[in-house]
């Protein structure tokens, strides 16, 4: 017979064992955040790579691209059905980071569309883009995908104002605005503001739209910019 003590003692581990994991994989995307090198998320992007060897790629997929907001985006692979989606986020990587695992991310699915959905990364502890720097690097990400002269379909969603971040709703604005000039000459480009769709009567992100951090999207959030994309690939698949 095992004391209570030592009983007690075995409980107790157990249930701090979730906490603990809980806690490595944090302090694992914390450091790979302040890491500024694109391969901070090398192993991310190898779990990738092994988890579609082991099966039957789908045949021109919708593939969505980005960090955080990607990895918290449940339930569009049901609403884009039958259309299949690939959501191939990283941690809180930037557009930059992207360009680095093109290959990984984009070109080793051959999709019919790729969704690049950005996140407060770009302004944030990882990087600190002017509004410029941020479009800069999205037609980096496009020029380089068109370079293999593979036709496909670009949606991206502008940069989202957020609760946590009122600060940067000046270099958003912006950033839309110089993101709506350069799509005028990307015929294969379409561009997705959502920030309308998830804001007060002033203007101001709706917290109902946020979760608690104030950064990332809720379930509301994230249906509201789901049924938009949704809507725009099916006004491009029935065409003109």
């Amino acid at each position: 017979m095992y004391s209570w003590n030592t009983i007690r003692t075995v409980f107790a581990v157990l249930l701090i064992i979730p906490v603990l994991h809980l806690a490595l994989l944090l302090s694992k995307e914390v450091a790979a955040t302040l890491n500024t090198s694109p391969t901070a998320w090398a192993d991310e992007v190898n779990a990738y790579t092994r988890a579609y060897q082991s099966i039957e790629l789908p045949e021109k997929p919708v593939v969505v691209i980005g960090g955080r907001r990607v990895k918290l985006w449940s339930g569009l692979e049901n609403l884009l059905s039958p259309r299949p989606v690939l959501m191939l986020g990283l941690g809180n990587a930037t557009v930059d980071d992207l360009i680095y695992y093109h290959t990984e991310l984009v070109g080793h699915f051959q999709p019919a569309a790729v969704v690049l959905f950005p996140g407060n990364s770009e302004f944030h502890i990882r990087d600190n883009k002017s509004a410029e720097q941020l479009v800069a690097s999205i037609a980096r990400l496009v020029d380089l995908d068109q370079s293999y002269g593979i036709p496909r379909r670009y949606y991206i969603f502008s940069p989202i104002k957020s609760p946590l971040y009122p600060g940067d709703f000046a270099k958003i604005d912006e950033a839309n605005r110089l993101l709506a000039d350069w799509a005028l000459n990307q015929p294969q480009v379409s561009l997705l503001d959502a920030n309308r769709l998830l804001a007060l009567r002033n203007g101001s992100p709706n917290p109902d739209f946020f979760r608690m951090d104030g950064s990332n999207l809720n379930e509301q959030g994230y249906l509201r910019v789901s049924v938009m994309l949704q809507n725009l690939l099916e006004q491009d698949e029935a065409g003109p």
